[in-house]
């Protein structure tokens, strides 16, 4: 998917020397992936005399979910006519960015300051083209000098009003006329047209301290209503043309006039469309077996409603090109607006598994390299762990006895929760010296139905919440008739079912069980050894189905992502000064 990634940074280093003012910032982004040359993908915009940058300049860059990338971002100090000097350098988890709530994270830097990255989805939406004209401008210079006038374009997103879009200084003019811009239109207004904006002009200055000259508010479907109204007559002509006061304080600073305002770069899709088909009939469940209690899903809470957007600025507008109608919801969509995510384990500890005190059994501990169970839980834990906003996870096992009785579901380690990848690992480790025997039948039924009570449960505490079980197993289930009368009654539940393969079994069941066709699709099975010699693409294959399936849930249930999470900087989620070196090995 494409994303969009914003920086901004505090307290950097003043590397200007002494006596001459504060450092001038800007940022250095390239991409870092496995086996591949780093891959510079743009350079931010310069801004001069501050340790506190915000640059405006998004990045545009591919990713796919689940396999790793990182993000190197290196700020430099802008010298003329001298090498630029560092000011700090950090490495980020695209996957660790997407997972956090607002999809935003920070990092101590190496050689100081701190580094907030914002990774969003980016759904191209054609671009903006505007040209703007200033006329009688306040000039807020003084009695013999004329102010530098240039203007920022502000976008309301959830109350706090982001720039956008700045322009280039006019120097020593108070009727200027700016360059024309084009401006992505799913950066500028997340291509709703009547979305507010603001457009704030001010007077450049050298130093930073720009001065706010005025300001007026507007839409985008505003700018297009008043050049195609100016487009009548004389856009010079203040009679005829339509024109936007500038104010400050409530006093007239001027007009703002359009010169060019249209959308381009969209292609409209074609007018014939197929018939939609007929929804295939629903198919009967398999039948049902005994198993524990189930808790049903609670009702879904209430559909977001997203703020009446502002009026436009003049008489209804038509658009001249085709607009598209706002993207589909995605799961990072989810994640950004405070969607919990809550990832379980459970691990199959039957006896189809073998001795693990032989080598080449699933379970081997060798002592020098994971088994294939650590391996799968490094690597697919780690994918889906950075999505769990509190890393906390149940680890559950199935298919052994305690004191001669069969137990299908029972806590690994000594806690009801464990902390990230290492947790995980531990408690599956600690099992083995439990006094557990490792026994028959294999059956999953229990731990599905335990997963999906939780996951209900979560939901009916408020908010929005999905969970996703990943089972380890060596395939061998004892009744897959009951397990997939399980899996049938959960499919209306907010989950999903991840599956790993582990070891060299038959796995016919497993494949039923994710191809089976009865209710929500939740099941996905990988098999652990066609990946063996490639986690990363483990790591990809776990997450092809999940997004989908946790869309497919809400969207099923009339639920909207909520807004973006707003996080005061102290609320972000930080991550300490790394040594640079990227692991990429689990």
């Amino acid at each position: 998917m494409k994303c969009k990634l914003y920086l901004h940074a505090k307290n950097l280093p003043n590397v200007a020397g002494l006596f001459k003012g504060k450092s001038d910032p800007y940022a250095v982004v390239k991409v870092v992936k496995k086996n591949q040359p780093a891959i510079e993908v743009g350079v931010t915009e310069v801004i001069k005399n501050t340790l506190d940058p915000r640059w405006i300049h998004p990045f545009i860059f591919e990713h796919e979910l689940g396999t790793p990338m990182f993000l190197s971002i290196a700020v430099m100090d802008k010298i003329p006519k001298e090498t630029d000097k560092p000011m700090g350098s950090a490495m980020l988890d695209v996957d660790s960015i997407l997972g956090a709530k607002g999809n935003i994270k920070a990092k101590k830097m190496k050689g100081g300051g701190i580094i907030y990255a914002k990774v969003t989805p980016h759904t191209g939406m054609g671009d903006f083209n505007v040209q703007l004209r200033g006329v009688k401008l306040k000039n807020v210079e003084g009695l013999f000098k004329k102010s530098d006038p240039f203007y920022e374009v502000l976008h309301l997103n959830d109350g706090n009003w982001d720039t956008v879009y700045r322009s280039e200084p006019v120097m020593d003019d108070l009727n200027p006329t700016w360059r024309e811009a084009k401006v992505d239109l799913a950066i500028l207004c997340d291509g709703k047209l009547a979305s507010p904006i603001r457009i704030r002009i001010y007077d450049f200055e050298k130093k930073g301290d720009h001065e706010l000259m005025g300001e007026f508010e507007t839409s985008v479907e505003g700018l297009i209503s008043a050049r195609a109204f100016a487009a009548g007559g004389d856009v010079n002509d203040t009679e005829s043309a339509a024109a936007f006061n500038v104010t400050k304080k409530g006093r007239d600073a001027g007009q703002i006039f359009v010169m060019r305002a249209d959308i381009s770069g969209v292609e409209e899709p074609a007018e014939e469309r197929e018939a939609e088909e007929a929804p295939p009939a629903e198919e009967e469940a398999p039948p049902a077996a005994a198993a524990p209690a189930f808790v049903p899903a609670v009702a879904a809470p209430p559909t977001y409603a997203p703020a009446v957007a502002a009026p436009p600025a003049f008489a209804a507008y038509t658009p001249g090109a085709y607009v598209p109608p706002p993207p589909k919801p995605t799961f990072v969509d989810y994640v950004a607006g405070g969607c919990e995510i809550n990832l379980g384990i459970a691990i199959d500890y039957s006896a189809s598994n073998g001795d693990p005190r032989q080598p080449g059994t699933p379970h081997y501990f060798s002592g020098i390299e994971k088994n294939d169970y650590e391996a799968a839980i490094a690597s697919v834990g780690k994918v889906l762990g950075s999505y769990d906003s509190d890393h906390l996870h149940s680890v559950w096992g199935f298919g052994a006895k305690y004191g001669g009785i069969m137990r299908n579901i029972f806590q690994c380690g000594p806690a009801p929760e464990v902390n990230g990848v290492e947790g995980i690992i531990d408690a599956y480790r600690s099992t083995f010296k439990t006094g557990l025997a490792m026994s028959e039948p294999t059956d999953i039924s229990e731990v599905v139905e335990a997963a999906a009570a939780k996951a209900s449960q979560a939901q009916s505490a408020g908010g929005q919440s999905y969970s996703i079980m990943l089972i380890l197993t060596d395939g061998q289930i004892t009744d897959v008739n009951k397990a997939a009368a399980s899996i049938f009654k959960c499919s209306k539940c907010p989950m999903s079912i991840v599956i790993i393969g582990v070891g060299n079994g038959d796995f016919r069941a497993m494949n039923f069980l994710d191809d089976m066709k009865c209710g929500r699709d939740i099941v996905q099975f990988v098999p652990f050894n066609q990946y063996r010699d490639n986690l990363h693409a483990l790591s990809k294959a776990v997450l092809k189905e999940v997004p989908g399936q946790l869309v497919e849930y809400f969207q099923m249930h009339g639920i909207q992502p909520n807004p973006p999470v707003q996080q005061n900087e102290d609320e972000i989620t930080f991550d300490e000064e790394d040594d640079g070196v990227i692991e990429f090995s689990f």
